[in-house]
């Protein structure tokens, strides 16, 4: 018996992107202090000659900021849904230590988890050449084009701003539960499409490799659980996945995805902003849906807009239904599915 909320969704999390337009609380500039101690756990986790990926938050001790990163961590999981640090003077130190500065503040957040299947805990978000528009298989994080409102696989994802673009790659995010009130208001009847859900596309890096493999089960839109509203939302890998098993999407299923989709982008839901360099944000991946506009590529690399991401796990996790929970046939709250090299 599936449980669906039939009033509308309330909480800190529920919220509309005019609210944001002169409230800037979720933004926490770093004192010199913070930096200091920031500085402090580099040179500690360098002393032990540790690594991204290889330690923990005790190799990396932090004092006043780690108190500071507990508050952000309350604000992301049962606040608003995200928060940003803000300017940590990246110019200052090498792409090596901005890594270990990255992972550090990480692990006081949560568990880094895969994003591919070559195991990448920190990845690049950046211009590679890929075709997010017109291929079906490529990962958007690697393409300059526009990202349409969508969730990663992950309770958040992390994002450091080491370069922005000249023109464009301009953020937004929009409240699940502001989408989930305006639908109840205007199309109730969607709710059990919405809550029966729909494969997913693993684009070839679920754990057999095939192009052609997608979710074991349909993966609801809108899940219920222990009092808990979540969100799980990708048009275009949902929309792709009907294709590769040939099960067409019905004429309704298609109205719900395009309705969806029309209320996250909607300016009225939306909160836009640009991440400055030096930003690190955390996003909620349960109650809100991040997006991104297209930019312009610069044909340097070493200038091009530059963001490192994570997916994090929380220590402390949202409880999840069962049939929310696996994304990648990995099982409840796995990455992606790292082959052997």
């Amino acid at each position: 018996m599936i449980d669906i909320l039939e009033k509308p969704a309330a909480g800190p999390s529920l919220w509309r992107g005019g609210q944001f337009t002169s409230d800037y609380s979720w933004i926490h500039e770093l004192s010199s202090a913070d930096i200091q101690d920031i500085e402090d756990g580099l040179e500690n986790a360098k002393c032990s000659g540790a690594k991204p990926g290889q330690f923990s938050k005790q190799d990396f001790p932090l004092t006043s900021f780690g108190e500071k990163i507990a508050c952000l961590l309350q604000e992301v999981q049962d606040g608003r849904g995200f928060a940003v640090f803000r300017g940590l003077p990246v110019e200052r130190y090498k792409r090596a230590d901005l890594e270990i500065i990255y992972w550090g503040i990480g692990a006081y957040m949560g568990q880094v988890i895969s994003q591919n299947s070559m195991g990448d805990l920190i990845a690049e978000v950046t211009d590679k050449g890929a075709s997010y528009d017109n291929a079906v298989n490529d990962r958007g994080y690697m393409s300059r084009d526009k990202l349409n409102p969508h969730v990663d696989t992950s309770d958040m994802t992390a994002l450091m701003c080491l370069r922005k673009a000249g023109v464009g790659g301009k953020s937004s995010l929009t409240s699940s539960a502001a989408i989930y009130n305006e639908i109840l208001s205007r199309r109730p009847d969607f709710l059990e499409v919405y809550y029966r859900g729909f494969h997913h596309d693993l684009r070839g890096e679920g754990p057999t490799g095939s192009l052609a493999e997608v979710t074991h089960n349909r993966i609801p839109v809108f899940s219920y659980y222990q009092g808990l509203l979540s969100c799980c939302y990708n048009d275009k890998i949902m929309r792709s996945a009907h294709e590769k098993i040939d099960v067409p999407l019905t004429d309704v299923e298609r109205e719900a995805i395009d309705l969806l989709l029309e209320i996250s982008e909607s300016p009225e839901f939306r909160c836009d902003f640009d991440l400055e360099v030096g930003d690190i944000q955390f996003i909620n991946n349960y109650v809100l849906l991040h997006a991104r506009s297209a930019f312009e590529s610069d044909p340097d690399p070493a200038v091009r807009r530059c963001l490192l991401r994570m997916w994090l796990n929380c220590h402390n996790p949202r409880p999840l239904a069962a049939n929310f929970a696996d994304r990648y046939n990995t099982g409840p709250r796995g990455g992606v599915f790292v082959r052997a090299a």
